[in-house]
């Protein structure tokens, strides 16, 4: 049986006899009682102990040991793995004989589940060094060894401030329980019969008074394989139950897993604990920052992601998204037109074909369209003005005939020299927050250049520091073409509008401009 304590009438049920309230506990073989109840804590439904790693020192964070199926949050699934939440569990900590010493509370949950082991382990808001000048008690040590059949070990329990002496008697490849498997199981001798409430009490040896195990269950009632009634599970299926017998997992699994920083990683090299399923990858998902955008106006946001493997495919889904927004589950392409005013917080999870999964999250500013958002803001756009507001390179607005404007009388002509030369042309634009902002203009390439793809003369577009687009002696046309290029990234600044046009020292290369405009809505 889950050797917990049903504690509501929703917990899951351990047996006619606990629902109401804790039963009497089964005897206890008092005749070998050798040990304490030091370091043990005392939950509302389980037992539990103040552990430390081999390699911990007194200024770390104090950790508590118990059960993954007295973790708080309810017993977690088959193949669940819970990882860093917070919490705010607490005990009461027990001296040697039993008595309270004081409450000590968790912060974290750093590991938790039911699924080849059952184990959880929370962070302590405390250190080693404190709990010990505070209550005298140094915290029982995580064994780094497989435990030892034949060993002698002792069972104390904070919640009924008891200790079974027993030793071990054999090891379980498969134990199943309900939904739950465990893997490489402590078989108890007829000693440590233990009953509810004794769930996440430590299992100690002897000897070293090192825990090598944490006591979890054992089976009610000689049923099969069903929930308080665990089977033994052959190599070829055959399972075996047996009324009374009770088991532990496993403990040294955490010091296998162990980083530089006494951080439990569950990606190095020989790490025992259960993975979350598809933990063999790394998917990664760029976060894209938080997002602006407008109602009536369409939106795109393209999600980048990437898997460790080898030739995964990736499928997105997303959370929080504004209203009129979806994401394309094989491309991570967000789009649509948003129709809500609204303020958002967007979750995307991206998973590969081995379950691995990554996150981003970020906010979306949906506002309702700017009523400024209309018109042209370019001012003497077809140069017909003569050249205010533009700041130019000498000549560079003219009305020579030998490049005609594309209308009017005017344009802007920058290079044709054949040697080497720069021109700009330049104006400050706003563009209003809130609104598209699309940059238009007509474009007449002429040079003298033969060659097909060396570009030596070169005009490049750009909006303050940004390149938005560009242009060389390999663009050559006849007559005049539109350019179009979107520059609504720009909503919402004052920007410097520039052409740039370069030549090489000789064959000319003209840029001719005219009829600009920047055109908001």
């Amino acid at each position: 049986m889950l050797r917990r304590i049903a504690i509501t009438l929703g917990a899951v049920v351990l047996g006619a006899a606990v629902i109401g309230g804790p039963a009497t506990p089964a005897a206890a073989d008092n005749t070998l009682l050798a040990a304490s109840l030091n370091a043990t804590i005392a939950l509302n439904n389980c037992s539990a102990s103040l552990v430390r790693y081999p390699s911990s020192v007194s200024t770390d964070r104090a950790l508590m040991l118990t059960n993954g199926h007295c973790y708080e949050g309810g017993m977690p699934g088959a193949g669940v793995v819970l990882q860093n939440r917070s919490s705010t569990r607490s005990g009461t900590l027990l001296n040697a004989s039993g008595t309270n010493l004081g409450t000590v509370r968790a912060d974290t949950l750093l590991y938790a589940t039911m699924t080849g082991t059952d184990v959880a382990l929370y962070r302590l808001n405390t250190t080693y060094a404190s709990i010990q000048s505070s209550y005298g008690v140094t915290a029982l040590t995580i064994s780094a060894s497989h435990p030892v059949n034949g060993s002698t070990m002792y069972i104390p329990s904070s919640y009924w401030k008891q200790i079974w002496n027993c030793s071990i008697n054999g090891f379980v490849p498969t134990l199943r329980e309900d939904v739950w498997t465990w893997k490489d199981s402590i078989r108890y001798s007829s000693g440590c019969n233990t009953t509810h409430g004794t769930s996440g009490s430590p299992i100690v040896d002897l000897a070293s008074n090192n825990i090598v195990g944490i006591n979890n269950t054992g089976n009610d009632n000689g049923q099969m394989c069903t929930l308080n009634n665990p089977c033994e599970v052959d190599a070829d299926g055959t399972t075996h139950a047996y009324q009374g017998q009770s088991y532990g997992q496993e403990t040294y699994w955490f010091t296998t897993c162990l980083n530089s920083s006494n951080t439990i990683d569950l990606t190095i090299a020989g790490c025992l604990l259960t993975k979350p399923p598809g933990s063999g990858n790394t998917v990664t998902v760029t976060n894209p920052g938080n997002q602006t955008a407008t109602t009536g106006v369409a939106k795109t946001l393209q999600i980048s992601a990437s898997s460790s493997g080898s030739g995964q495919t990736l499928t997105y889904s997303a959370t929080g998204l504004p209203n009129g927004l979806s994401i394309n589950a094989s491309t991570g392409l967000i789009s649509g037109t948003p129709t809500t005013v609204q303020t958002t917080t967007t979750t995307v999870t991206v998973k590969d074909t081995t379950n691995a999964t990554g996150t981003a999250t970020f906010g979306w500013t949906v506002t309702a369209p700017n009523p400024n958002c209309s018109g042209q803001v370019i001012a003497n756009p077809g140069f017909e003005s003569g050249t205010s507001p533009w700041t130019q390179s000498t000549g560079v607005i003219d009305s020579s005939t030998p490049q005609p404007p594309h209308s009017g009388t005017w344009k802007a002509w920058l290079n044709g020299y054949g040697t080497t030369k720069t021109e700009t042309l330049s104006q400050s634009v706003t563009i209003p927050a809130g609104c598209t902002a699309t940059l238009t203009y007509w474009l007449h390439i002429d040079t003298a250049e033969t060659t097909s793809s060396i570009a030596y003369d070169k005009l490049v577009v750009a909006l303050g520091s940004t390149t938005v687009a560009s242009y060389s002696n390999l663009n050559k046309n006849t007559g005049y073409l539109q350019r179009t290029v979107n520059v609504s990234s720009f909503a919402g600044s004052t920007v410097t509008l520039k052409f740039t046009g370069t030549e090489d020292s000789s064959l000319q290369t003209s840029f001719v401009l005219d009829d600009l405009a920047l055109t908001i809505s």
